[in-house]
């Protein structure tokens, strides 16, 4: 008789015990990996606030600019001025052939005094009931077409002549004396003497600092000119950042001093000090590291020693590009986390995440 193999009471406990060692080894890896800080990328924040001196590369610009032209025909009789010349507020700086204008004022003032006698006789007339009502609008009719042509051959006379409308430096005179001019036609550029603009690229990290409420202090250094750096303010900056620098336009101002022949495109450098201020801390933080829960803003700090994650409320202001100002929950030296924050929950470890 062929006796059944059957699995024996130790054949069955030593399976049963390989099942939970199985069971156990997936559980302990689950945990493990659970377990394990998560990588996300830290960012150290620093003082803004501190005095900081920073020199970039400036270009001149000019504050006031205007292209001049005449608002009249005629044959320019008078230019007074060249390029790179120097002109004072009400100079003359060009004249069209003057005998036309002149000519076409004295007829039309005879024109319209003569209009203008008609019609004040007409109401006496009318008055003792010579002539009609019919015909007194007629004659007010005739002054007051007179009158308006005397009106504009005096305007026409006044534009016949180009006035420098402030103190400046002739930038371009592209028309000749004699040469037959156009109305609207292009005679003469000025550039403003009196204040102008060194143009800088900041990046975005810096400019976010920089307004006319901080204190910051700027000056201009002109290259190959022998002069002591002159004081500047700022002016405005470019709210939207240059695609390939990533960086923003500022205009700092500044009074052009009297020994000087500033012309815009001249280079320079730009001397910016970001003084310290005693009352408020300035730190810079990416927009991406702020997050905002039932209307407050937040950042995830982590602890040098044990590198855990918490959640720090802050207060921000407005900053420019893709930094803002957090003036208060955070100090210099701080680590918070920056990409990979939307994984991270209060107390989990994390580490610094770096490229495979």
């Amino acid at each position: 008789m062929i006796k059944t193999p059957c699995f024996t009471q130790f054949n069955l406990i030593s399976i049963m015990f390989l099942f939970l060692l199985a069971g156990c080894s997936e559980s302990e890896v689950t945990t493990e990996k659970q377990n394990e800080p998560r990588a996300v990328k830290l960012i150290t924040i620093g003082d803004e606030s501190q005095s900081k001196t920073l020199t970039y590369p400036a270009t001149i610009d000019t504050i006031n600019s205007s292209k001049l032209a005449f608002q009249v025909s005629g044959k320019l009789e008078t230019l007074n001025v060249i390029a790179a010349q120097n002109v004072n507020k009400g100079d003359v700086i060009a004249v069209l052939e003057q005998r036309n204008f002149i000519n076409e004022v004295k007829s039309s003032k005879i024109q319209f005094e003569t209009a203008d006698n008609d019609y004040q006789r007409g109401l006496k007339l009318a008055k003792d009931g010579v002539i009609s009502q019919r015909d007194i609008e007629q004659l007010k009719s005739k002054k007051e077409v007179a009158e308006s042509q005397y009106d504009s051959a005096q305007k026409a006379l006044s534009d016949s002549k180009i006035i420098a409308p402030y103190d400046a430096i002739v930038a371009e005179v592209p028309v000749k004396q004699l040469e037959n001019i156009s109305a609207g036609q292009h005679v003469v550029t000025l550039f403003g003497k009196g204040e102008m603009e060194a143009v800088v690229n900041i990046p975005a990290s810096i400019v976010a600092t920089v307004d006319s409420k901080q204190n910051n202090v700027a000056s201009v250094i002109l290259q190959d000119v022998s002069t002591a750096p002159i004081p500047a303010t700022f002016r405005r900056a470019n709210l939207e950042a240059d695609s390939a620098s990533q960086t923003y336009e500022v205009r700092f101002a500044f009074a052009v001093p009297n020994n000087l022949n500033i012309l815009p495109g001249m280079n320079a450098s730009l001397k910016f000090t970001r003084e310290s201020s005693s009352n408020t801390t300035r730190l810079l933080v990416p927009t991406f590291a702020i997050f905002e829960q039932n209307g407050e803003h937040f950042v995830w700090t982590v602890d040098a020693k044990t590198m855990q994650a918490s959640k720090a409320p802050v207060k921000i202001e407005n900053g420019i590009g893709e930094q803002l100002i957090v003036t208060d929950g955070l100090k210099a030296g701080d680590v918070i986390i920056g990409a990979g924050a939307n994984y991270v929950t209060e107390g989990m470890k994390v580490r610094p995440w770096t490229k495979a």
